[in-house]
């Protein structure tokens, strides 16, 4: 399951996670791509998460961190993530991420969400990722 922190103020995830906790549906893991930005603004401006993992814990969820920017901890969090299945609990990892990451006009910024970019700037963000990014 992929969801964005956003989503994390509505009340059906809940449920669903409360749900998957007390079923033990322990070969399901959850996503949530932490960026800090929604369609409205900074997700804390709209309304504050505070500790999003500790509320999953409670929710009786095993959580772990990843840096969403890192494809090497990405991999390596996913691996230890299918390893905890089978162990009675739904796992959840927040992926920390920097929205429009590599490209400098649309990092800290929820303008570019739901936004694409017309051609100029798709041309500028290209070349800016294969900068940034490389062979990654």
């Amino acid at each position: 399951v992929l969801m964005g922190d956003g989503e994390q103020q509505e009340g059906q995830i809940w449920e669903a996670a409360m749900y998957a906790a007390h079923h033990q549906v322990d070969n399901l893991i959850a996503v949530i791509d932490y960026n800090g930005q929604q369609i409205d603004g900074p997700v804390d401006a709209v309304m504050s998460l505070k500790n999003l993992k500790a509320k999953w814990e409670a929710f009786g969820w095993q959580a772990l961190e990843m840096d969403g920017n890192n494809m090497e901890d990405v991999l390596k969090v996913l691996d230890e993530a299918q390893k905890l299945s089978k162990q009675g609990k739904p796992t959840l990892i927040l992926m920390k991420s920097e929205m429009g990451f590599g490209v400098d006009y649309m990092m800290h910024s929820h303008k570019w969400h739901g936004v694409a970019p017309n051609d100029t700037e798709l041309e500028k963000a290209l070349a800016q990722l294969e900068e940034t990014l490389g062979d990654y």
